[in-house]
């Protein structure tokens, strides 16, 4: 004990970092046939159903630290999109409607009718659709870094997203070499960009009808939501203010020193955060 005391704060995160990914056992990772593509899966630990959903561009590695702890209480399933990672993309655009559909494709073949869902940013979009349009497989739902349109980020980042020349090479240098480093496609990288700027830039991230509010589908959730974000997000507060009051009965915490990328920033804060929101 005191020797802990004595160390700094970086090196007693990064000591329980390495501990909790020794604990991590991979029982099951597969490739799933569903709408047309090959869906990347892992199962690790065992319990209640939770699906972990990442955010574009990005793949189910970003949840390692969180799928550690949470297996120890859950069966954790981490999916990799459509297009991302180790998963394969189709022919056609992909859209948040697709996501959601392959999600909910694959939960049937693994014989799961419902589960807790977390979802951060783009798996945020797909995790409310399911809370929303599909209540029955939904548990306990965690949002993480939402946004429901193209409208809704911060000044800055709104700046690099109406430009597609700028847009673009921000995604090759941040995003690129990683797609390029697991996905069975390399080739396929820009393709696969420019598909995700297409939904990005969608005015609305759920259905909506003409002259609707694009959070007016939110307020059909009635699962218990918690709403998480980080200090210093590239979404505008007040969006994230308005999804806390569209869900009936949602929390929201904010978490400091994180923006955006608050999982892969902070991940024991975020592990520690769902287990004590869904226990």
């Amino acid at each position: 004990m005191r020797l802990l005391k004595t160390l700094p704060l970086a090196l007693i995160s990064l000591i329980l970092t390495f501990s909790l990914l020794s604990y991590a056992r991979l029982s099951q990772a597969e490739y799933a046939q569903v709408n047309g593509i090959d869906l990347y899966y892992e199962i690790h630990g065992s319990g209640t159903p939770l699906v972990l959903l990442h955010g574009g561009y990005v793949d189910s590695d970003m949840w390692r630290i969180e799928t550690a702890m949470l297996s120890h209480h859950y069966q954790v399933i981490e999916i990799d999109s459509r297009g991302h990672g180790r998963s394969t993309d189709g022919t056609v655009p992909i859209t948040y409607e697709l996501m959601t559909r392959d999600t909910l494709a694959l939960l049937d073949q693994l014989n799961i009718d419902n589960a807790h869902f977390v979802g951060w940013s783009d798996g945020a979009v797909i995790a409310a659709r399911v809370a929303a349009f599909y209540p029955e497989r939904m548990n306990k739902l965690v949002l993480i870094g939402s946004a429901f349109g193209s409208d809704t980020y911060v000044s800055t980042f709104s700046t690099v997203l109406n430009s597609e020349a700028l847009f673009t090479r921000f995604a090759d240098i941040t995003f690129g070499l990683k797609y390029k480093a697991v996905s069975s496609t390399p080739d396929h990288w820009p393709v696969f960009r420019d598909k995700l700027y297409d939904l990005w830039k969608t005015p609305c991230y759920l259905p909506t009808i003409p002259g609707q509010d694009c959070l007016a589908p939110l307020a059909r959730i009635n699962s218990d939501t918690l709403v998480l974000v980080g200090s210093n997000e590239i979404i505008e507060f007040t969006h994230t203010e308005e999804i806390v009051a569209e869900i009936a009965g949602a929390e929201l915490e904010v978490v400091r020193f994180a923006g955006h990328f608050l999982p892969q920033i902070r991940p024991i804060k975020t592990g520690n955060t769902i287990i004590n929101f869904i226990q």
